[in-house]
């Protein structure tokens, strides 16, 4: 299964946006400030936003794969639900940025 194969540019946008506030948290890792910490809580709030709605597009994607099925057989489902799966691949990886972002942010807490 590719990781990355059924995603849309939009969730790609949004797996992007969330790399922001990674990197703002290596930044402040390495050069802690008030003023880049400050940063991190709105980008992080945007971040969140983000990857809701990449999850809600997933969702809105999964719906039309379900819509489009001729029949309930297995086969048809087994390519629904890795189609699926592999759309909420972006809605990880944002979550787990995050969560790196914010461990660096300690890091550079306990530097500064």
């Amino acid at each position: 299964m590719r990781l990355f194969g059924h995603v849309t540019y939009a969730s790609m946008l949004g797996l992007l946006l969330c790399m922001v506030p990674l990197l703002a948290g290596a930044w402040y890792a390495f050069r802690p400030s008030e003023r880049l910490l400050a940063l991190m809580r709105p980008l992080t709030v945007g971040a969140v936003f983000s990857a809701i709605c990449t999850f809600v597009l997933a969702l809105a994607n999964g719906c039309v794969d379900i819509s489009m099925m001729s029949s309930l057989d297995p086969q048809a489902i087994r390519l629904v639900a890795g189609g699926f799966a592999e759309r909420l691949a972006p809605v990880m990886a944002s979550f787990a940025s995050l969560a790196v972002a914010w461990f660096f942010v300690t890091i550079g807490m306990q530097r500064s």
